[in-house]
């Protein structure tokens, strides 16, 4: 047997699924006699009472919750590198007196996965994005069985918890028609909900060449981790600045006219137009309050109407400006020859573009080859060592903050691939002790859900320092032991906690500080976060609907987009001279094309829910 400690420590976690093994109550039996003395008088008087107490306990010994033992079939990613036997499966076979058995397949792959299915072999847990069909599909298949919210509550209170702090999540993969039962548990990312991809770059040297020189002591210096690029200690500074629009356009001016850099050459641009992407969600298109995701729907100041961007005011007044800032040659182009992230990294290493979109924290990643390909590291390893840059979220647009948007904009998910579901065979009993398995293995303390995702400290991976408060370096599969191979989440759910906290305290301690971590301790994400009006999804438009929306989307979508690339390329070739009466003939032709009856029929319909982010930005660790 293992350690009596690990039973111990299991039935302690699992408290409030289980009880004590065994108490004694105490009870008393109270008898009381009273002797009455007849005195000569013929009076009666208490002579003497006595009080007898006789003490009875009673054992009450509650049954094993553990004790009836289960089979369980268990299908995940990389299954096919498993272990039989190995460390993790064995202690939880230990602990939770069941016998796991790994299917030896990769569920991401669809062939094998559409065997199985198409075969009638269905594990009783398991995570299958390769998945010939969706999960609400399996369900109406009886393939799988449906979780209910109490047993979630019960069995996997950390989960429980999670969707309490994000209300929406009790919204996510629902069994159609309930509202209590789940098509399986929803893979949760915190960590993907709260991380923005971009940041604006600012040349700090021409800023001041210019007069526009920011107060140094709102930013913090940026350290470099990396062993032997100590040099490029303080040569960048990560923060918030309240550049206003006028700002930002005089300053583009001057980027491009002003020879900021002093080599008496015209050969400086204020910025580069990009294609939009997740890399212009901030900037510029989130100065003018919306994002590259075309998922994200907006309410019109002037119709009143719930559209994509390509139909908001507010898009119109983004071309007006780019195709402003094209012509007077603020803004530059690529050369359009090769791709545009390719292009880009290479015309930003001349350190001839005054502002930039960047990676959020490439710039601490000299010596990675994806990273330091990208600005603004690129110049400070190929061109000036000494050049210095802001990096954060520097620019107001016209109309007030910037905006820019997460990864995920909820912590949830959709689909085969962000569900793990349980076979139509499984009892309710079985899926209880599944259930008290992944609360053991995800939630029950940081030091499991660090071992059950990365696996053993000293074996899989050690600290590069102070635990915690360093990274973890992952020791090579080829260079483990043959038990100690594979892949070691195989037994913990999809589950990522908010990095908010933990970020923030190594910045302040170590003095490392990179733009996630000055914004986590400045609540900038939750500032400057895109809140639209709606979001596409099935979570809030109902699967009916989504579906039915989805059907005419596709019909629809290529005439509509025809009629958006072409005022849009006119507007980025310089060809429309007034926006204001052209956006009117254009909304006009957007909606005929079939905008009109996505607007009416899905847009506006009021059972199509509002966004709401709920608590998402407040939450900053594990809860």
């Amino acid at each position: 047997m293992k350690k009596l400690l690990s039973m111990v420590l299991v039935m302690t976690l699992l408290v409030a699924f289980s009880a004590c093994a065994s108490q004694e109550e105490p009870a008393d039996t109270t008898e009381t006699t009273t002797v009455k003395a007849v005195t000569t008088a013929g009076t009666t008087t208490t002579k003497a009472t006595t009080t007898t107490t006789v003490a009875t306990t009673t054992t009450v010994v509650e049954e094993n919750p553990f004790e009836e033992f289960f089979e369980i079939s268990w299908l995940t990613q990389y299954g096919d590198r498993h272990v039989d036997g190995r460390w993790d499966e064995a202690e939880l076979e230990e602990i939770f007196n069941v016998d796991i058995q790994v299917w030896h397949y990769d569920s991401l792959k669809s062939d094998q996965m559409a065997a199985l299915v198409a075969a009638g072999e269905i594990p009783d847990f398991f995570f299958m994005p390769g998945a010939p069909r969706q999960p609400h599909e399996m369900y109406q298949e009886k393939l799988i069985r449906s979780v209910p919210l109490d047993f979630i509550k019960k069995y996997l209170p950390g989960q429980y918890r999670l969707m309490e702090a994000m209300p929406i999540g009790f919204q996510y993969n629902l069994i159609p028609g309930k509202t209590d039962e789940y098509l399986g548990l929803t893979h949760i990312g915190m960590s993907s909900a709260q991380y923005f991809y971009e940041a604006t770059c600012v040349n700090l040297d021409w800023l001041e060449s210019i007069g526009y020189g920011p107060d140094l002591s709102r930013f913090k210096p940026v350290k470099q981790s990396t062993e032997g690029f100590e040099y490029l200690d303080n040569q960048v500074y990560v923060g918030e600045y309240d550049y206003t629009f006028e700002d930002l356009n005089a300053i583009l001016r001057a980027f491009t006219e002003d020879d900021p850099d002093g080599n008496g050459e015209d050969d400086t641009v204020g910025m580069l137009y990009l294609p939009e992407s997740a890399w212009t969600s901030l900037f510029p298109e989130g100065l003018f309050g919306f994002v590259y995701n075309l998922n994200y729907l907006y309410q019109d100041p002037v119709s009143g109407d719930i559209v994509p961007k390509y139909a908001y005011t507010p898009y119109r007044d983004y071309l007006a400006w780019v195709s402003e800032m094209l012509t007077k040659g603020y803004m530059g182009r690529l050369p359009g020859k090769e791709s545009w992230s390719l292009e880009y990294y290479a015309v930003t290493t001349k350190n001839k573009v005054g502002i930039m979109q960047v990676h959020r924290s490439a710039y601490m990643l000299p010596s990675n080859a994806t990273y330091a390909v990208q600005p603004p590291i690129n110049v400070l390893l190929e061109t000036d060592e000494n050049a210095r840059f802001l990096v954060g979220i520097l620019f107001q647009g016209p109309n007030g903050p910037t905006v820019g948007y997460p990864y995920a904009i909820d912590a949830y998910g959709v689909g085969k691939s962000r569900v793990d579901m349980f076979g139509i065979q499984v009892s309710d009993e079985k899926m209880a002790r599944i259930l008290q398995i992944l609360e053991y293995t995800t939630y029950s303390s940081e030091d499991n859900y660090l071992k059950f995702k990365s696996g053993l400290e000293g074996v899989h991976w050690k600290w590069a320092g102070e635990p915690y408060m360093s990274k973890r370096i992952s020791i090579p599969e080829a260079d483990l032991p043959p038990e100690f191979r594979g892949w070691p989440s195989t037994f913990s759910l999809w589950v990522s906690f908010s990095e908010a906290d933990r970020t923030v305290e190594i910045a302040e301690k170590t003095g490392y500080w990179d733009f996630p971590a000055y914004a986590y301790a400045y609540n900038l994400y939750e500032k400057y976060a895109c809140i639209p009006k709606k979001y596409i999804s099935a979570v809030y438009m109902g699967q009916e609907m989504y579906d039915a929306y989805m059907e005419r989307y596709n019909e629809l979508i290529p005439s509509i987009n025809s009629v958006v690339n072409d005022f849009k390329n006119r507007a980025l070739q310089g060809q429309i001279s007034n926006f204001n009466s052209e956006w009117v003939q254009y909304i006009d032709q957007l909606y005929a094309a079939g905008l009109g009856e996505l607007v009416n029929d899905f847009y506006n319909n009021p059972d199509y829910k509002n966004y709401d982010p709920g608590d998402k930005y407040k939450i900053r660790g594990r809860i």
